[in-house]
């Protein structure tokens, strides 16, 4: 069972920054998630439409411009990083799922990944619950593992995953049950659920065969 670590590390350093990364795969990340959105046609590593809870900032991003937002503390003197740092620090290191977080997110990425070695793509994977993102960047470029994530609807989550030939589906932990896990695998899907934090849920979910968790603690996978 993969441990991915959510946000890099984040119940260890502030979320999504290089910091939080580094230390992930301090703590023995197999895989790192972080969030991207959209910024002057660049991919900025920050989950929120606003600024105010992960940084010194206020407001929405829409109303920053690319350089503003790059001077802000995202804690502990660390800025919000672009993907291409976040490619750089990962690669040869971990795996790296990259969640599609704001519109045109799908259609830089694919544009970002035509230039990127092919080093950096052997262990990646492109995640959203924005269904037309993950449509773009399959229509772009099908060699991209695709996952899905899943809320309250799993049904139609499977139903977009088999449709995007996707690799992955990730499932909330409350709504994880033998029978979804049992579903996703018949259809050839990896199963990942997010966000198992205590230890007793990482054992769990190992004994219900599920293939990852993203986790605040990467360092709570149990043998």
């Amino acid at each position: 069972m993969l441990m991915i670590g959510h946000r890099g590390a984040m119940g260890c350093a502030p979320e999504n920054t290089l910091l939080s990364i580094h230390k992930a795969i301090e703590l023995g990340a197999d895989w790192v998630e972080i969030d991207v959105h959209c910024v002057a046609d660049k991919l900025l590593v920050i989950h929120d439409e606003t600024v105010d809870r992960t940084t010194n900032g206020r407001g929405k991003l829409i109303d920053y411009s690319f350089e503003e937002l790059r001077a802000l503390d995202a804690g502990l003197g660390q800025r919000i990083p672009t993907l291409q740092e976040v490619l750089e620090v990962t690669v040869g290191k971990v795996g790296l799922n990259i969640e599609l977080k704001g519109l045109g997110t799908g259609k830089v990425l694919t544009s970002l990944l035509r230039n990127t070695p092919e080093t950096y793509k052997n262990k990646m994977l492109v995640s959203s619950f924005l269904m037309p993102e993950l449509e773009q960047v399959v229509r772009l470029n099908q060699h991209v593992k695709i996952g899905v994530l899943a809320g309250n609807n799993i049904n139609e989550s499977i139903a977009w995953a088999t449709k995007l030939k996707a690799f992955s589906i990730h499932l909330r932990l409350q709504k994880v049950t033998p029978k979804w896990i049992d579903r996703a695998h018949d259809l050839g899907l990896k199963v990942y659920v997010y966000t198992v934090n205590k230890v007793v849920q990482i054992r769990r979910m190992k004994e219900l065969g599920v293939d990852g968790v993203f986790s605040d603690y990467p360092n709570r996978l149990t043998s």
